[in-house]
């Protein structure tokens, strides 16, 4: 069931800010935080702004440029103990949905990230493919193989991020005794 009262209370707005920040737990852009609370929760767009300014101003959140059209918002340490502390006060009923629309709203590129493969010059003739599985930081597989020329480096890694899975089950299938 989805609310759809106005949330017009300033702390309130303060809290759901520091919830979706803690939630996403990464940088996001000041539009990705803008759509994901104003998808989710009948809040007024200059309410959100002053709630957000209000959180920069006493420490809880910091609002950098990554250039002249990104705004990042970083929650600060002193914002996620705040948010530790008044998470609970959001009701449910707003809390769910923010979190069960942020879930794959960053999955696709958690997945991106996950799989990785680069070229590695070895000499000014010869190169390797550096290919990584990743769950979250922890490293599942890395590999690196020589592949001689650039454009079969190139390929190599090419290959590993469009099929990963494929060469991951081969490459436990292989080290892994019958």
């Amino acid at each position: 069931m989805e609310y759809k009262r106005e949330i017009d209370d300033m702390i309130m707005i303060q809290y759901i800010i520091l919830f979706t920040l803690a939630t996403a737990d990464r940088y996001v852009t000041h539009n990705q935080l803008t759509n994901i609370i104003l998808e989710n929760c009948n809040i007024n767009f200059a309410n959100l702004q002053i709630a957000l300014d209000n959180l920069q101003t006493i420490g809880h959140v910091r609002l950098f440029r990554l250039d002249e059209k990104t705004v990042i918002c970083e929650l600060l340490p002193k914002g996620r103990e705040a948010n530790e502390f008044f998470k609970n006060n959001i009701p449910i009923y707003i809390r769910e949905p923010l979190e069960a629309f942020m879930l794959p709203f960053f999955k696709e590129e958690a997945l991106k990230k996950s799989v990785q493969a680069e070229i590695l010059p070895l000499n000014q003739k010869e190169y390797a493919a550096v290919c990584k599985v990743l769950d979250g930081t922890t490293t599942l597989m890395e590999l690196q193989f020589y592949a001689g020329g650039r454009d079969m480096a190139a390929k190599m890694a090419a290959h590993f991020k469009k099929n990963p899975d494929q060469v991951y089950s081969k490459v436990l299938e292989a080290l892994t005794p019958p």
